[in-house]
């Protein structure tokens, strides 16, 4: 079990990510399981062995759990299927916290974020989510469980984070973590970790910190007045407005 779930569709789409968040989340005390719907074996970079052996080494740095599914990379696909699979990952981990790829991506086909299967793992995971709460759906194995939100990361281009986590902290951790990965370092012409750190120092500048995490919730927020009373964190020097 534990207090946090995290679904990918693919090995390294948790770390690459919401890598640090996790990280955070993990030194802070909370358990977290990251599960990963296929290898990646149709990727551009690495095969499936070595796919799943990075993942593995990637979780274990990490220090959290792991659940490798077996639906093909490519051929993910919202269906009722799918959503039993996923449910029954949900009622095995019992999580307080689900966090998938946001599900509605308009990315063109240059945009990793909107790779087909990043959409329908996040589609799955938001109907999963809600069967495995049904008592009576008994396709579903495992006692029912109600996590108390879905929260998405991989925020489309077009979209404005609701959430932004301070990762600031974390990300020297981090980068060692994702780059676990050792297959996808090619990515972007071998710079895939200096874009994906610029994104953070871009989500970071919208609450001033050096470096966030966005996500979205399509959850209602309840409002919390001594939350919003401590304010944004700012940074010494850092300008007002």
């Amino acid at each position: 079990m534990a207090d946090i779930l995290v679904f990918g569709a693919h090995p390294d789409d948790a770390e690459f990510g919401m890598g640090a968040s996790m990280v955070k989340f993990v030194r802070s005390g909370a358990s977290l399981t990251v599960c990963v719907l296929s290898r990646g074996e149709a990727g551009t970079f690495g095969t499936a062995a070595q796919r799943e052996g990075e993942m593995r080494d990637a979780a274990r740095k990490l220090g959290g759990g792991i659940e490798i599914l077996s639906f093909l990379d490519c051929q993910i696909f919202d269906s009722y299927e799918s959503r039993i699979k996923v449910a029954e990952v949900i009622r095995a981990q019992r999580p307080k916290l689900v966090f998938a790829p946001y599900h509605t991506h308009v990315g063109n086909h240059k945009d990793g974020g909107a790779h087909p299967d990043h959409a329908a793992t996040g589609t799955i995971v938001r109907s999963a989510t809600r069967y495995a709460r049904f008592a009576g759906l008994k396709d579903v194995h495992g006692e029912p469980w109600n996590a108390d939100h879905i929260i998405y990361y991989m925020v489309p281009r077009s979209r404005m984070p609701t959430l932004l986590n301070d990762v600031s902290d974390y990300m020297e951790e981090w980068e060692g973590i994702a780059r676990c990965h050792q297959s996808q370092m090619s990515i972007r012409d071998g710079k895939i970790m200096e874009f994906l750190r610029a994104m953070r120092g871009t989500n970071g500048g919208m609450i001033s910190v050096r470096y966030a995490e966005g996500f979205i919730t399509d959850d209602p927020i309840p409002f919390d007045l001594p939350l919003f009373m401590r304010g944004t964190p700012r940074q010494p020097g850092a300008p007002l407005g």
